[in-house]
């Protein structure tokens, strides 16, 4: 059976957000009223009964034992859902810390395919297995890993804007290509760019993705875009300073860093089974649906509320040994959910570090206080966690009084699969930690 390479593109000559389908070379553009159509096609094109449901990323199993293989369709198909596919680039790298086949790239020529998305590049980051795979073969996949890295230096690549885009760090290779002169000016592990510099890297990262550039609460204050862009530096630079080595201090052998942008438009949204506000729904389509704009009831006075023309996310992802375990120690497995969950906000506070330097954390009430005002949401993905908090409408969610006297929102993250409570659901261990951010943007 053919299999759909999905491609994501916004036109930004005549504002429509098209879907791009690629069949071995030929293009079949749809409209936005064709998205629901699209996607069952690609669903039905990329199933399989030997399907991997290992790569869902809400799913409650995570491949173990003998090394894993991917088939790229399969791993795009679970790439789609909301924040979805930073979460599969993780089960990657859990599945593929022995190693992992790319089950449709035998050759050097149709690895070149998986280097788009970054759920499939991040695949191809990872070794082959050792046992299965002759000399020509590892060689080919290094070759390759060189080559996509190296190809970063020309991103942002605006003449093909997708509604995704990102940047891939790796620590085990050579700095000169493993280390992007995006985020480390000199491609050394010393010149790492500093807050201000990060400033315009989100602008880029955000035109790259988004047909629009500001926060639709940006009115707010010019201090809401530095506080994102302050978010976003400070959730990359904890991966610098504590997802390359080990809970024991060794080096991450494999190690992977990331950030990555996503824009969802509310065309999209509203054409989704997102808006049905469906039971089954995650807390981020949930979210997404809150700004899904209804008639109100007969007799019903409805809140004004702006319009927005869709939804940023911003993930930052890392290889490493994961919040809890390096909060821990090498411990953490046989703690309780409880303990880690204590052990990713403990994370969070400002002034609290592992690295035995003086704390420079943001502080998550600070962080919940900036998402607060952008209406915005985050999700937390480490270890046997997974929370997030979202400020959409009509919550009302607990808040305490600080010292200045100011409200800010209670330093607490909740259950993903639980809703309103902080009480952690089980979840299968992971390896790393994916931290994103949803933020709606500008008005249409």
């Amino acid at each position: 059976m053919q299999r759909l390479k999905i491609v994501c593109c916004y036109n930004a000559a005549n504002s429509v957000l098209r879907r791009r389908l690629c069949l071995r070379g030929i293009y079949v553009f749809c409209e936005p009223s064709d998205f629901a159509a699209s996607t069952n096609l690609m669903n039905i094109v990329t199933k399989d009964p030997n399907e991997a449901s290992w790569l869902d990323p809400f799913s409650d199993s995570v491949k173990t034992g003998e090394p894993p293989s991917v088939v790229l369709g399969q791993l795009l198909a679970a790439s789609t859902p909301t924040l979805a596919e930073a979460l599969v680039a993780q089960r990657v790298v859990t599945a593929g810390q022995a190693g992992l086949v790319l089950s449709d790239a035998i050759e050097e020529s149709a690895l070149l395919r998986w280097g788009a998305h970054l759920s499939s590049a991040v695949a191809a980051m990872q070794p082959l297995p050792s046992l299965n795979a002759d000399a020509k073969s590892r060689r080919e996949r290094r070759r390759y890993q060189e080559m996509l890295l190296l190809d970063q230096s020309r991103w942002p690549d605006l003449a093909s804007v997708r509604n995704t885009a990102f940047l891939l760090c790796a620590d085990h290779k050579p700095p000169e290509y493993g280390l992007p002169r995006q985020l480390y000016s000199r491609r050394t592990p010393e010149s790492l760019i500093s807050r201000e510099s990060f400033a315009p890297l989100m602008d880029r990262l955000i035109s790259a993705v988004s047909p629009v550039e500001a926060p639709t609460w940006e009115s707010s204050g010019p201090v809401l875009r530095e506080a994102l862009t302050t978010i976003f530096f400070e959730t990359f630079k904890n991966t610098h300073d504590h997802a390359r080595s080990e809970a024991n201090g060794s080096d991450v052998q494999n190690s992977v860093r990331g950030i990555y942008s996503r824009f969802y438009s509310i065309g999209e949204i509203e054409a989704s089974p997102i808006a049905q506000r469906l039971p089954t729904a995650t807390p981020a389509e949930r979210y997404l649906a809150l700004f899904v704009q209804r008639d109100p009831k007969p007799g019903v006075r409805a809140q004004p509320r702006p319009s927005v023309s869709g939804f940023l996310e911003i993930s930052v992802i890392d290889s490493g040994p994961g919040m809890a375990a390096r909060w821990l120690g090498e411990r953490h497995h046989q703690i309780d959910h409880t303990k880690q969950l204590e052990a990713v906000l403990s994370c969070f506070q400002k002034g609290r570090t592992t690295t035995g330097s003086d704390g420079r954390g943001f502080g998550l009430w600070k962080v919940l206080m900036s998402l607060e005002q952008l209406h915005g949401f985050i999700s937390v993905r480490t270890n046997a966690i997974h929370a997030y908090r979202q400020f959409g409408y009509g919550l009302g969610l607990s808040s305490i009084e600080i010292s200045s006297g100011a409200r800010v929102p209670r330093e607490e993250l909740l259950d993903w699969k639980k809703g309103l409570s902080t009480v952690p659901s089980e979840y299968p261990a992971v390896k790393g930690t994916v931290v994103s951010f949803l933020v709606p943007m500008g008005a249409a």
